[in-house]
């Protein structure tokens, strides 16, 4: 059962978010909204707080996700398919070749949050029990997450109202123990504060999230006091959006009727950042232990800011932890009073720093030990009745360094180029310029330009926010799985390091042995398409990416732009002539490697000659090339295109080498044909054709721009006319009306969801359609109703990838029910896809569909408690029955960015950089 989420602060809304939802209301409400957008028609939004005033909180947006605080579900866990190890079974039974579990693949996890950090920066989450937790700090050297929370980081208040005994509560519950028929499910389990800690009880307060930013309020104080806490993420902004930097408002409301004396304390330890180099689960290391001593701390005080670092200097460190620190830091204002403590015992149940700031508010700006293994802060300040006071908190760290591979390759991060680390000409790391220990220096600079930061934050953020033409699901949707660009084992480069690694299976290892080296002032940038880790996509792969090309170009086209040059780099080193996937998770991320002979599958590329009904991954030239132009053509960097054309050509060339005699498309293999890589897919399909299409489109058109030699573009022209004469020959139905699936094999003439990726793509950025205008509208227009799926609820799920024509599911190929999977982010693109063409053909049932459709995927995702999707989107689930899924933290759910740019276009500030 989904609950709702009633979006505004106080009591109200914490009980109010327990509620059972109300299906036939709220599928009655998007239905309407999706019949007044399809009209042009666009509702108020209601003020930020409208659902209740009953307490004076922190305001939150209409569209963010709301919990009850600390009361988190124990998630789903359905019986087949027997991968989901939802009982504490580390051991899947049945089909052996899916191997072990890897990471937190492949279960849901309910209950995380927003996490704080820059993209590359390190990451963790404020879970939905208030504490710090899940981590992600490695970059891609372990398979997912670490389930794990710090039990010594919290926030802690104390209330006095007038001369009553104090309130004493930590701002934090207790956490989730999930244990099954097996035992403990340590996927859906981590810690708790520490044992002497007053900590809040579930339901004693409320969660809120609309990325970057989260909110929280707490129910037991007399007066209101609540809490926000982001990052500063900056659309188009290198500088702030790589920091190192987590802000916590706290704000305290007096509507009593006597004075109040409150006080908070933030308590940090001197932790890793990451535990070892060991696999989440326990298997083989993924690199050497992480070794942190020589602990040690001190307090600062400058600029009105007051912070007490915690670090970590020993020469047997290992580079991820060298010369490492944290530092957290308060920037009190008129009438608050600040105190420290530069050390107590993480390793103890917390008493010895609960004890002074329970008896007084305040802390003995002293060493409570020598240990130097945490620290604390202290604010406190006296309201009189009526009055509000927030108080500014920032926790920043420097861990300047990320390793691979056995510590083979370093680089430096991205936020560490801005304060003080240069590069040479070819982005190596200059030696000894970065001055190392700079986390008070983030955090001073961090609370002196907090509200710079936060206007800067909600300069792009609001109007996205609060637009009312988009439902307001897919704002929460949208913005939400922006987390992924911090959390997904996002690494973003500073500066290469070192790196002992030797590339293989190329015609050249190329200057620095490692891609970007030829591009002055290129910092590469990659994710994990699965971030919750996984027997495949422990990397980033650009048949999945592509889904997420709109959100990165209008928001953030720096973090697109080097990897892009990267991957047009190794497409002329390469064998082969096709681009190979870069970030990998088992490997060193843009060192270039592979036997193309011996490992023909990189992640989601073929690099062996192309040869027809054998190449496998064939949607990826496609995909490559369009993001090349689409980038020179939505920024209108014709050196860009220069710089690609090149490598386009050589994909056009790899494609037609999978043409067979006679025929003018690439015959696809059975299996691995593409992103739907284990749906059977024989013949000429219609996925894979339509992508060789786009791909001729880009060479013509980059071609004539760039003045190529007039008789190649003619010959151009001509596949591209023979091959969509072939095109429509084999795949369009004329009895049934719709494009089929493939032309032979199992799934022979069934429906697809995601049909027009390719012709979605060139209508965005101005190319000629693809396909027969009057066949795409007839097969959009006649065939929508045979994709719409319910739960046992009656509620709308989703779109199956395939439906037979007689509205059957397709029968599943080797991975079950991959084929009856609504996936996440392909619903997403093709929801844009039918509002872009329902707004073209003026086809208002069109639009209506689009919203209808994605609102179901995001409400499944976001909305749907016990699903534990939230933060944690899976590739796909069975599309009547979402209990079953495979692959959470499936980046391809930023596909969503496309509909809501679809629905109204995206305006962002200019680039700051």
């Amino acid at each position: 059962m989904r609950t709702w989420g009633f979006f505004g602060t106080g009591d109200t809304v914490a009980a109010v978010a327990r509620q059972p939802r109300t299906r036939g209301v709220r599928w009655l409400a998007v239905l309407v909204a999706s019949a007044l957008i399809a009209g042009g028609w666009q509702a108020d939004v209601p003020s930020a707080g409208a659902a209740t005033a009953a307490r004076d909180y922190f305001a939150v947006p209409d569209a963010a996700l709301v919990r009850s605080l600390g009361e988190i579900s124990p998630g789903t866990c359905a019986p087949p398919p027997a991968w989901q190890a939802c009982q504490g079974s580390d051991s899947p039974e049945g089909d052996s070749s899916l191997g072990s579990p890897v990471g937190n693949w492949p279960m849901s996890v309910p209950g995380l949050g927003i996490p704080l950090g820059g993209v590359g920066a390190g990451s963790f989450m404020i879970n939905q029990a208030g504490t710090f937790g899940p981590w992600n700090f490695g970059g891609a050297q372990g398979t997912s997450w670490e389930t794990r929370i710090l039990p010594q980081a919290a926030f802690h208040v104390r209330e006095q109202i007038g001369s009553a005994s104090p309130t004493v509560r930590t701002l934090a519950t207790k956490g989730p123990t999930n244990i099954g028929s097996d035992g403990q499910v340590r996927q859906r389990s981590w810690g708790s504060p520490l044992p002497a800690w007053h900590e809040l009880q579930p339901g004693e307060g409320s969660y809120a999230a609309l990325y970057p930013f989260g909110w929280m309020s707490y129910t037991p104080f007399q007066t209101d006091v609540s809490m926000r806490f982001f990052s500063p993420i900056v659309a188009r902004e290198d500088r702030r959006t790589s920091l190192p930097v987590a802000y916590f408002d706290v704000r305290i409301a007096n509507h009593t009727d006597e004075p109040a004396t409150v006080s908070t304390m933030f308590t940090m330890p001197n932790a890793p950042a990451h535990v070892a180099g060991t696999n989440t689960d326990g298997s083989a290391p993924a690199g050497p232990p992480s070794v942190r001593t020589g602990l040690n701390s001190r307090y600062s005080e400058r600029d009105g800011v007051t912070a007490v670092t915690l670090s970590a200097d020993d020469p047997a460190n290992t580079p991820d932890a060298a010369q490492s620190e944290w530092t957290i830091a308060a920037k009190p204002g008129p009438g608050q009073k600040v105190s420290h403590v530069t050390s107590w015992s993480a390793d103890g149940d917390g008493s010895d720093i609960y004890t002074p700031f329970s008896t007084s508010g305040g802390l003995p700006n002293a060493a409570l030990g020598a240990s130097a293994s945490a620290g604390a802060v202290a604010v406190s300040a006296k309201l009189k009745p009526g009055e509000v006071t927030t108080i500014p908190f920032a926790l920043a760290w420097d861990f300047p360094q990320v390793g691979f591979d056995d510590n083979q390759t370093i680089w430096m991060r991205r936020y560490t180029n801005f304060y003080g680390a240069r590069e040479t000409a070819t982005n190596d790391y200059v030696a000894g310029s970065y001055p190392f220990h700079q986390s008070s220096t983030i955090a001073r600079d961090a609370l002196v330009e907090h509200d710079a930061n936060l206007a800067a934050v909600l300069g792009w953020w609001q109007p996205i926010a609060t637009e009312s033409a988009y439902p307001k699901v897919l704002r929460t949707a949208a913005l939400n799985q922006l987390h992924q660009l911090v959390f997904n084992n996002s690494f973003w480069e500073g500066g290469l390091v070192s790196n002992t690694v030797v590339p293989t299976g190329f015609t050249s290892a190329g200057p620095g042995n490692r891609l970007g080296a030829s591009h002055p002032g290129s910092h590469l940038f990659g994710i994990q398409d699965t971030g919750a880790g996984g027997i495949s996509g422990l990397g980033q792969t650009d048949d999945i990416q592509s889904y997420a090309y709109r959100g990165y170009f209008l928001l953030f086209p720096n973090l697109q732009r080097d990897r892009l040059a990267a991957s047009i780099e190794a497409t002329g080193l390469t064998v082969n002539g096709n681009a190979p996937d870069l970030y990998t998770s088992s490997r060193n991320p843009f060192i270039l490697w592979g036997n193309p002979l011996d490992s023909p599958l990189q992640g989601g590329t073929d690099s062996r000659p192309p040869k027809p009904g054998e190449t496998q991954w064939l949607d990826s030239p496609g995909k490559f090339m369009f993001e090349w132009y689409a980038f020179s053509k939505l920024t209108g960097d014709d050196g860009f295109l220069r710089l690609a054309y090149p490598a386009m050509k050589a994909e056009i060339a790899f494609l037609q080498g999978t043409i067979p005699a006679g025929a003018h498309l690439p015959l696809d293999p059975e299996m691995f044909a593409n992103i739907y890589n284990v749906v059977p897919q024989e013949g000429f399909g219609l996925y894979n054709s339509q992508l060789y299409l786009l791909a001729l489109e880009i060479g013509i058109a980059a071609g004539t721009q760039l003045g190529d030699d007039a008789a190649y573009i003619d010959k151009l022209k001509d596949d591209l006319a023979k091959a969509k004469a072939e095109f429509e020959l084999l795949l369009w139905n004329p009895a049934q009306g719709y494009y089929r699936f493939t032309t032979a094999g199992l799934n022979a003439d069934a429906l697809f969801i995601d049909a027009f990726f390719a012709q979605h793509l060139a209508q965005q950025i101005g190319l000629p359609d693809l396909l027969d205008v009057d066949h795409y509208k007839t097969h959009l227009t006649r065939n929508y109703p045979a994709f719409r799926r319910y739960d046992a609820e009656g509620e709308p799920t989703g779109a199956p990838m395939l439906v037979q024509p007689a509205g059957l599911e397709s029968p599943d190929g080797w991975f079950p029910l991959e084929a009856s999977w609504a996936w996440v982010g392909t619903d997403y693109v093709a929801a844009a896809d039918y509002f872009a063409a329902g707004t073209r053909f003026e086809l208002p049932q069109l639009r209506s569909y689009a919203i209808e459709l994605a609102s179901a995927v995001a409400s499944e995702v976001w909305l749907d408690e016990p699903n534990g999707f939230a933060f944690d989107p899976p590739c796909g689930y069975v599309a009547d029955d979402p209990t079953i899924y495979a692959y959470p933290a499936y980046s391809q759910a930023m596909g969503i960015w496309d509909l809501i740019d679809a629905i109204k276009p995206i305006s962002v500030p200019p680039n700051l950089s």
